[in-house]
């Protein structure tokens, strides 16, 4: 998947004119094709939400079934609430639910990218997915670029549980520092896991090249630090997006606490290490 490994040459950038609208198509390098259901899971829809600053967006869903939860997922910067669908194909012939956000500028959206306009996004396809999950279990998942959003997300609302996969501390840091002052936008998510009041499992591979397992690391200390609920699932071997089998068995590992409480019932794959916050 693309992601955020195109930030590391922003440092070029501060001698190209204009520069802030190069660095803007780094940071969010949208797929312009619109959605359609082509190879989709069946009971696939495109739905519509509207955004607290009027923008009209069109993402995915598919509705649960068998008292399953649902999930709400954010993609990362370069890819798409299809790919997203594709991805969690696993669940979703289980049952599962999900809601795939699509952002403003991506896919034929509308709009025009940035943190406080895909935190609006979020807010609307947050309602759209209570609404799918019709009173059950709602577990927001985002990755890369996507954990930022879902960390903002969780400062405005209330969640019943947050999963990050391959997440940064902050924007900012995946640049070089003499770029650093023409982002922005920072999706703070060091900052943000500190107020959590919802459990927050991290997911991170350790040959991740977009972002580094280092990463992952810093946000469970900080985690631990700040005494809050969580666990980090360590994937060896695994890249910036892990494998959506071995995705799949840890989503259905925080499903399962979810919905039960108690001890984390765990059934991994060998190579995948649970570490709770402050052990």
């Amino acid at each position: 998947m693309k992601a955020l490994a195109c930030l590391t040459v922003i440092g070029a950038l501060l001698l190209a004119a204009p520069a802030s609208a190069q660095i803007h198509e780094r940071i969010y390098p949208a797929p312009t094709a619109p959605l359609d259901l082509a190879g989709l899971p069946t009971g696939a829809v495109i739905n519509t939400v509207r955004t607290a600053d009027g923008l009209t967006l069109k993402g995915l869903e598919i509705a649960p079934r068998d008292g399953k939860p649902t999930l709400l997922m954010f993609h990362g910067n370069g890819s798409s609430a299809a790919t997203s669908m594709r991805w969690l194909a696993p669940l979703l012939t289980e049952g599962y639910g999900l809601v795939a956000a699509e952002y403003r500028e991506y896919s034929g959206n509308p709009g025009r990218a940035s943190e406080a306009g895909l935190a609006a996004d979020a807010d609307a396809f947050f309602a759209r997915a209570r609404v799918v999950s019709g009173g059950g279990k709602l577990i927001v998942v985002g990755h890369s670029l996507g954990g930022g959003v879902a960390f903002g997300l969780a400062r405005r609302q209330k969640l019943d549980a947050l999963v990050t996969i391959g997440t940064f501390t902050d924007l900012r840091t995946m640049a070089p520092a003499a770029a650093r002052w023409m982002i922005s936008d920072r999706y703070d998510n060091a900052g943000a896991i500190v107020t959590l009041d919802e459990p927050c499992y991290l997911v991170h591979g350790t040959a991740d090249q977009v972002v580094p397992y280092a990463h992952g690391q810093a946000l469970r200390a900080a985690g631990s630090k700040a005494r809050k609920n969580g666990a980090l699932f360590t994937v060896g071997g695994a890249g910036h997006g892990p494998d959506g089998a071995v995705l799949a068995m840890i989503l259905r590992a925080v499903a399962a606490k979810t919905q039960g409480g108690g001890v984390m019932k765990v059934q991994l794959p060998p190579g995948v290490q649970l570490t709770p916050f402050g052990s």
